[in-house]
């Protein structure tokens, strides 16, 4: 079974997302060095966001 990769993105307004590890960002948007699977991205946008969104 293959794992699918992501970094977590941000962009200049400060919203996060997750990216294809193996992709660039879209325009306006900047890696944050946070690299790995897609629970533990959730759990790092959760630390760094707080409850100012929903994350999915």
């Amino acid at each position: 079974m293959t794992v699918d990769t992501f970094k977590v993105i941000i962009s200049g307004e400060g919203l996060y997302a997750l990216w294809p590890a193996d992709s660039d960002p879209p325009e306006g948007w900047r890696a944050t060095g946070v690299d790995g699977v897609h629970q533990e991205h959730l759990t790092h946008i959760a630390e760094v966001w707080g409850v100012h969104g929903t994350i999915v």
